[in-house]
C-alpha cells in the first residue's frame, strides 16, 4: 500500500508558469529590475527568478488556481489569477490568466490574457521625501516657538505693566515677595 501510495504522489504531474516583464514608460529597461525582484505564486510557496532580459519561470505548478505575483522593491506590478488545466487526455495543460483586483473574488469575467504571460508595471515606489525649505510660518506654529514668545512677550511687558501699577499695590506685592 505503501507503495502504491508513493508512486500515485510520484507520478502527479507538475507543470511550470512562463512570463515575460516587458517595458514600458515606467519601467523603460527591464535589467533595471533589482536582483531581488521574483515572480511569487501564492505568496511564496513557489517562486521564479526574473532574468536579465525579463523572462521568469515559475516550476512545480499542479492544477489549481494560484496567484502570481511581481515581488519587487522599486515597482508595482499586478496580480494575476492562474488557473491551470489539463486539455483533453493528453494531459497538456491550458492556462487561463486574468487581472485580479485586490480583496476581490477571482471570477470569470475578466479577459484572458494571452500565454506566455507579459506582464507590465503599473508604478514606480516613490520613497524619497525631499526636504521642507525653511518657513517662518511653519517655525511659529511650533508649540515651542508659542512658549518661547509668550515668555519674551512677558518680559518685555511686565515691567512697563509695574510702571503704571499704582503705588500701593506695588508696595503691596513687593512686600509679598
Amino acid at each position: 500500500v505503501l507503495i502504491l501510495a508513493a508512486t500515485v504522489f510520484a507520478s502527479e504531474k507538475t507543470y511550470r508558469l512562463r512570463g515575460t516583464i516587458v517595458a514600458n514608460d515606467i519601467l523603460s529597461d527591464v535589467s533595471e529590475l533589482a536582483t531581488r525582484s521574483y515572480a511569487v505564486v501564492n505568496g511564496g510557496e513557489h517562486r521564479g527568478y526574473i532574468r536579465k532580459d525579463g523572462t521568469f519561470v515559475v516550476e512545480n505548478l499542479k492544477l489549481g488556481d494560484w496567484l502570481l505575483e511581481i515581488d519587487s522593491a522599486d515597482y508595482a506590478f499586478p496580480k494575476i489569477h492562474v488557473h491551470i488545466a489539463t486539455k483533453g487526455d493528453e494531459g497538456r495543460a491550458s492556462v487561463a490568466a486574468r487581472y485580479v483586483q485586490v480583496g476581490s473574488e477571482w471570477s470569470d469575467d475578466a479577459p484572458v490574457l494571452e500565454y506566455p504571460l507579459k506582464i507590465e508595471a503599473g508604478a514606480k515606489y516613490d520613497f524619497y521625501t525631499p526636504r521642507q525649505g525653511f518657513s517662518i510660518v511653519t517655525m511659529f506654529s511650533n508649540p515651542y516657538m508659542l512658549m518661547v514668545g509668550v515668555s519674551l512677550l512677558l518680559v518685555f511687558i511686565m515691567p512697563k505693566m509695574q510702571a503704571n501699577m499704582d503705588p500701593e499695590a506695588l508696595k503691596e506685592l513687593q512686600n509679598k515677595s
